[in-house]
């Protein structure tokens, strides 16, 4: 039987409140970390790759973890709007012209 490894930080110590915000506020960057991922490895992958597969449906699960945990889905949508607005040219007003 293998041993049982040791907490690296003792969560007990703090409070419950405490505890929960830094898990909610770990799984942001997780979250971010992978999208980030995503974007420079597996984004270029055909839809049929396996691993881009798996990466998609990772984001889905932190996305749905996320939202349950938060309550609602106002960190998703402000990462998605600033991504889309990132996407979009900076002279768009001057296109119509």
């Amino acid at each position: 039987m293998s041993e049982v490894p040791t907490n690296l930080i003792d969560l007990g110590q703090y409070p419950k409140n405490d505890v929960e915000l830094i898990a909610r506020e770990f799984l942001r960057c997780v979250y971010l970390d992978t999208l980030d991922l995503y974007v420079k490895d597996y984004s270029s992958l055909g839809e049929d790759d396996e691993s881009r597969k798996n990466v998609i449906a990772s984001l889905q699960a932190f996305e749905y973890t996320i939202s349950v945990l938060d309550g609602n889905q106002d960190f998703l949508d402000a990462i998605h709007t600033e991504a889309e607005a990132a996407a979009k040219p900076e002279d768009e007003e001057f296109e119509r012209f």
